[in-house]
């Protein structure tokens, strides 16, 4: 294996170089300290600093040298890494994303043990009590089932786990238009409020189908899930014995097992008249306006009182909706589809389904007994072991339900000036990268690449975290609304007040601006997002941490990590769904037709190739297991542009800067191939079977494997670097190339 210089994609990009000025890289950069080595009779330069040793151990950690780089990149990158790194008992996967979490939570952990401070703002305070409350298991031991029984009585009690229910106690439209108002569910329906798609300065109402207890994927093909399906149901009715035995209720066994069946088979039917994920990439399907009013045109046979469940919806935060009122339905075929199940279905079943949708949500913030049945499930479901440990479960349910608060101290403590600075350097290279790819690139037609490159250049991009955590009362102004989390109030009482909180939230949007500064993930969190109504992507202090981002090392690492995810992030703007969004975020169609014929034939060519990436070790769960081309396309098309438009933002780079020195310990790869290395290593993962499993039904993701494999195989700098053969496998004679 030799060090190739010529880069194909530099080639074919000369010309455009040669005319453009190199992007500099802030104004303080400085060369990295390095030595002179002779390194089998070659005179090379090797970086010196801490950071580039820990850059360098964290690659040859992970690398297995036995394996051929051109026949299995992900092996010879993570090999290594997989066989030093175990899934832990406690979880379905372990990865580069799970060993930043775990540090995140001992962060968060930390930094929610500190006393109470009053000088800190008060929500701060709120996220310390919520955590302290949470870890305080004899508390909540000692409450047991019954803050979860007192919200099945508010809803005619849960016929499963009750000798006498009354029918005529419970209403469907209130306990659906409840879960949402007060908790934030999409129980039957999901109502939201959210930039309306056609016009995005303006906020719309959304009525869309039901989330589910399973993926849809099992619900709809029990043959296969045989065992998933019976620990649902010993889950289903372990919880029903342990709530009818806590409320002195005594329930015939034969009589349980069968409205457990009856459940289950309702839900079966529910699965079956969504709209699997694979038919919801078409924004203009699912955009559908209408009033309220013709909302009751849609179900026959069935009434719904919609002005009456929408309005108790919006109770809380005092908007009141008229017949006249504008409604935004995704799904009308499961509209209609819905009222004639619910038509045909026995009120007793109904109940028993939605009080199970509450049970199954909000049971693991009550006592032990209720813990242990979820566990159970999960055993199987995921592949797990042991339970979680209390502090994790609460600092991440904490982290959840007040990341803000939370972020404001983690960003104080943990997150840099310098790691922002040069993010949003990273960012704008990765921007003129993406542009360079898109002034060359060949079947876009002339009347819509000037769109594109206005669509890119106003993106906009958030880093670290948002710009109101400086503006005065900030942090108080976000968390207005929330109440009820106080130094006296129980687990359970905090639990409900942040779900309030954070539903109430979002429905008083209704009818004001839409705020396109908005985060829709805290600064804790190792993710990072583009939002297509807003044209923005967003980088959390959590994901700019090392093995992504890591100060004073090789540019060639971070570029190859957080760099790809940038890239990712912009091209997710262009993929087949963000592409139906405009510059300012409208679904507005802006492609010719003939642009759009020929991204489509781009596009197919992706979804082929992963469609044909196969899952053998997981056969015996589910036989034929492969990746999901449609589902994933998306995030297919992101991983193979992101990581194009790194590797040409990074020769860039040292166009701008001059050749990096080598990292100590890894002399034998140039920086080109350090860059291909520390991306696979951000992908490196070990995962249960089962979790394997679940990535392969629901996750839009392609599996750990061949987010290297993919994008890696499609890219000649790639085998050039590396010196792959035309025909071997991460050198194929057909590549896909969309961005």
């Amino acid at each position: 294996m030799r060090v190739v210089s010529a880069s194909v994609l530099m080639v074919l990009l000369a010309a455009t170089l040669a005319a453009a000025a190199p992007k500099k890289q802030g104004s303080d950069y400085k060369p990295l300290p390095s030595v002179k080595k002779n390194i089998n009779g070659r005179a090379v330069e090797v970086c010196t600093t801490p950071e580039c040793t820990l850059s360098a151990a964290a690659i040859i950690e992970a690398l297995d040298l036995t394996v051929d780089p051109c026949d299995d990149f992900y092996q010879f990158a993570c090999g290594g890494w997989a066989a030093k790194n175990p899934v832990p008992d406690s979880s379905s996967s372990w990865s580069q994303f799970s060993v930043l979490d775990d540090q995140l939570s001992n962060a968060i952990s930390k930094i929610l043990v500190e006393p109470v401070d009053v000088q800190e703002p008060a929500p701060i305070n709120q996220a310390k009590w919520l955590y302290a409350q949470c870890i305080d298991e004899a508390a909540i031991e000692s409450a047991g089932t019954t803050p979860l029984t007192d919200i099945l009585a508010e809803n005619g009690g849960w016929p499963m786990a009750s000798g006498s229910w009354v029918s005529a106690l419970f209403n469907w439209e209130f306990t659906v238009a409840y879960g949402r108002r007060d908790y934030g569910y999409s129980t039957l329906l999901d109502v939201w409020v959210f930039a309306d798609e056609k016009s995005t300065s303006e906020t719309a109402l959304y009525l869309d189908q039901t989330s589910l207890g399973m993926p849809r994927s099992v619900l709809t093909d029990q043959s296969n899930y045989e065992e998933r399906f019976q620990a649902y149901k010993t889950y289903i009715k372990t919880t029903a014995q342990i709530i009818a035995a806590d409320l002195g209720e005594t329930v015939d066994e034969a009589a349980l097992d069968q409205q457990v069946e009856d459940l289950v088979a309702f839900e079966v039917e529910l699965a079956a008249i969504t709209t699997p994920s694979e038919d919801r990439r078409d924004i203009e399907r699912m955009y559908n306006p209408m009033t309220i009013a013709d909302l009751d045109g849609l179900m026959t046979g069935f009434t719904v009182s919609w002005l009456s469940v929408l309005n108790f919806m919006f109770a809380n935060v005092g908007i009141t909706l008229e017949s006249s009122s504008r409604i935004i339905v995704q799904e009308i075929e499961y509209i209609q589809k819905l009222g004639d199940l619910l038509a045909v279905t026995d009120q007793r079943v109904v109940a028993n389904y939605l009080l199970w949708r509450f049970v199954k949500d909000l049971g693991d913030d009550t006592n032990a007994a209720m813990r242990d049945a979820s566990f159970q499930y999960n055993k199987v479901a995921s592949g797990v072991s042991v339970q979680r440990s209390r502090t994790d479960v609460c600092a991440d349910e904490t982290n959840s339900l007040m990341g803000m608060a939370v972020g404001y101290k983690y960003v104080a403590q943990y997150f840099s000036a310098q790691a922002k600075n040069e993010s949003n350097y990273l960012v704008e290279d990765l921007r003129t990268a993406f542009k360079d790819l898109l002034t060359v690139n060949e079947w876009m037609d002339d009347e819509t690449k000037p769109l594109a490159l206005e669509k890119a250049d106003a993106i906009n991009k958030f880093i670290g975290y948002p710009d109101w955590y400086e503006e005065p009362n900030g942090l108080e102004d976000y968390y207005v609304l929330l109440t009820g989390i106080t130094a006296s109030s129980s687990h359970f009482e905090n639990i409900k007040a942040a779900r309030l909180w954070w539903s109430s939230t979002e429905l008083d949007d209704l009818g004001a601006p839409t705020d396109k500064q908005q985060w829709f993930m805290s600064p804790t969190t190792v993710n990072a997002y583009y939002e297509p109504e807003f044209n923005s992507i967003t980088f959390p202090a959590g994901i700019l941490q090392p093995v992504f981002y890591r100060a004073n090392t090789l540019q060639a690492i971070n570029y190859g990590a957080i760099g790809q995810v940038m890239g990712h992030e912009i091209t997710h703007g262009f993929d087949d769904q963000g592409s139906q969004y405009d510059k300012d975020g409208n679904a507005i169609p802006w492609w010719s037709n003939a642009t759009q014929q020929a991204f489509k034939e781009k596009a197919q060519c992706v979804i082929d190739q992963y469609e044909s990436y196969t899952v053998p070790e997981i056969d015996y769960l589910l036989p034929g297991a492969h990746v999901n081309g449609i589902n994933t396309q998306g995030e297919n098309i992101a991983d193979n542009g992101g990581l194009r438009e790194a590797y040409l933002a990074y020769q860039l780079y040292v166009q701008d800067h001059g050749v990096e020195p080598l990292l100590p310990g890894l002399e034998q790869f140039s920086p080109n191939q350090i860059f291909f290395l520390s991306n696979a290593n951000v992908w490196c993962t070990s995962i249960t079977d089962e979790g394997l499993l679940n990535q392969i039904l629901v996750d839009p993701h392609s599996p750990h494997q061949f987010r290297v494999i993919g994008p890696m195989s499609n890219m000649a700098e790639f085998s050039s670097e590396f010196q792959c053969p035309l025909g071997s496998k991460m050198n194929p004679a057909n590549k896909c190339i969309v961005w």
